[in-house]
């Protein structure tokens, strides 16, 4: 992190695999400046902390599902209407644990976003807020989403498993015409790529399109319901 400097305005952008394992985050500041880093989250410290002398961001968002779907439903409108890859969730924590696909993503995402509102970590978009009023607004973006909206039309978007390399190079492109740069980066990683995707949605959350019906908490189940997926227009 070093050489990045102190800024005003601060957005951030995180890429979950799990609760045990190493979260990719990239800050960007109003500068369009991005710095890398990384954190393990756990429901004690779902968020990432800000370098050293920087203020907390504005905004963070995240790729992993913050809810579960509506009673009765195994998708949430959200999903539908962004196109994830979780096709189907489960109806609650006893069923969560009896997925096999994108299980500990899905479990990340609902403890962690269910610990920032129970918690007062930060304000989630439709829910009251119980984060004091300047507490940064957490969200839910999907880079594929972002990606595949900020390119021009009729350019195909990459597998990113089956084309690694191509997805990167497409990405990056996309996130430095947006007006970002990093220096001394000269290739990110895939999962770089995908946090800097996120740190665009945190920064456009003022003016880009909310997917999905409000959340609302399930005490019961300790967990949110529904929710909003952010994506460009």
């Amino acid at each position: 992190m070093a050489g990045c400097g102190a800024m005003i305005m601060l957005w951030a952008g995180v890429d979950v695999g799990s609760l045990q394992t190493p979260a990719y985050v990239a800050w960007l500041t109003g500068s369009g400046l991005l710095c890398f880093d990384g954190y393990v989250p756990d429901v004690r410290h779902p968020l990432p902390v800000p370098p050293a002398g920087w203020a907390r961001p504005t905004a963070v968002a995240l790729d992993a599902p913050q809810d579960l779907p509506a009673g009765g439903r195994d998708r949430r409108a959200a999903d539908a209407a962004a196109g994830t890859p979780t096709g189907r969730m489960p109806a609650g924590r006893l069923q969560l644990q009896q997925q096999s696909l994108y299980r500990e993503l899905i479990a990340a995402g609902v403890d962690l976003f269910w610990a920032v509102y129970i918690r007062g970590s930060g304000r989630v978009p439709g829910l009251a807020a119980m984060a004091p009023a300047r507490g940064s607004l957490v969200l839910e973006t999907y880079p594929r989403k972002v990606l595949r909206k900020l390119l021009p039309s009729g350019i195909p978007l990459p597998s990113k498993r089956k084309q690694t390399a191509r997805y990167i190079d497409l990405a990056w492109t996309v996130v430095r015409r947006q007006g970002c740069w990093a220096p001394g980066v000269v290739r990110p990683t895939v999962d770089q790529v995908d946090a800097a995707l996120c740190a665009l949605a945190a920064r456009g959350a003022g003016s880009w399109r909310w997917l999905g019906l409000p959340p609302r908490p399930d005490c019961r189940e300790q967990g949110l319901r529904e929710g909003y997926i952010l994506a460009p227009w």
